[in-house]
């Protein structure tokens, strides 16, 4: 497999690092920029390769090369005016979304979500630099950012799924930054309440969740056209571990 990645920042540069420890990735190299690193090739052009990822907030342009070149796609962001017919009709993944919020966040609820019998209600919460709220939602990240209030957002990505779901955003200030779910759910001995997250460097955390997509979508595990980085969030999860997230959880189940 191989992987060209278009870095606009740190994050997109931490990518290159974590690609390069995939075994099934053959090549990694850089595009659009003039220099990435001592073993990092830059390349013109996308011809033979299978994946690109950017962190790139609208990468309308790349978006056009890939198709010109039969390679999928793999973004930090959704940017609403994504090419999802032409990546559909060319037979290509345009995988959206490889973030905190609907990579981390989302996966870990769905992971969580499919080992219950019932899934009964989920709530998603991720951090975003800011000033910390005095207010609102209680949310037990783990450490090193510890809990956070948060107000609730809307659940962008959370389709095509028949579980409920409410979002939390909670500023934070520093280095740091968190992902976690709460997950509810029937199980033949009662309801269980399952909270899983991670926090760790921000950049890092980012990295991670933007890397983790790129081999599922080389191995044809999201379908093509335009995805949510969580449709795959098995393969997705799978990944992130691999590349150094770090996982806590918790559980505690009430008589039914």
């Amino acid at each position: 497999m191989k992987v060209a990645v278009h870095p606009v920042s740190e994050v997109g540069r931490r990518v290159i690092r974590i690609l390069q420890a995939e075994p099934s990735i053959t090549k990694v190299a850089a595009w659009g920029v003039e220099q990435a690193g001592s073993r990092v090739p830059v390349v013109d052009d996308l011809d033979g390769f299978d994946v690109v990822v950017t962190d790139e907030y609208e990468p309308d342009e790349l978006a056009v090369a890939c198709l010109n070149a039969s390679a999928s796609l793999v973004t930090g962001n959704s940017w609403g005016n994504e090419p999802a017919s032409d990546f559909t009709a060319a037979g290509l993944s345009l995988v959206v979304g490889a973030n905190l919020e609907t990579g981390l966040a989302a996966s870990l609820a769905l992971q969580e979500a499919a080992l219950m019998d019932e899934p009964l209600e989920v709530r998603l919460a991720w951090t975003t630099p800011g000033r910390p709220h005095r207010r609102g939602e209680p949310i037990p990240f783990p450490g090193p950012v510890g809990s956070l209030w948060a107000r609730e957002v809307d659940p962008l990505g959370w389709i095509g799924h028949d579980i409920p779901a409410k979002a939390f955003q909670a500023p934070v200030e520093g280095q740091w930054a968190g992902a976690m779910a709460q997950v509810s759910g029937a199980l033949d001995e009662g309801v269980q309440r399952t909270i899983v997250g991670t926090a760790d460097h921000a950049a890092y955390l980012a990295a991670i969740a933007l890397a983790a997509p790129v081999v599922p979508v080389g191995q044809a595990l999201y379908p093509p056209g335009r995805q949510w980085a969580s449709a795959a969030p098995s393969a997705y999860l799978d990944r992130a571990l691999a590349a150094g997230l770090d996982v806590a959880s918790f559980h505690e189940t009430a008589p039914a």
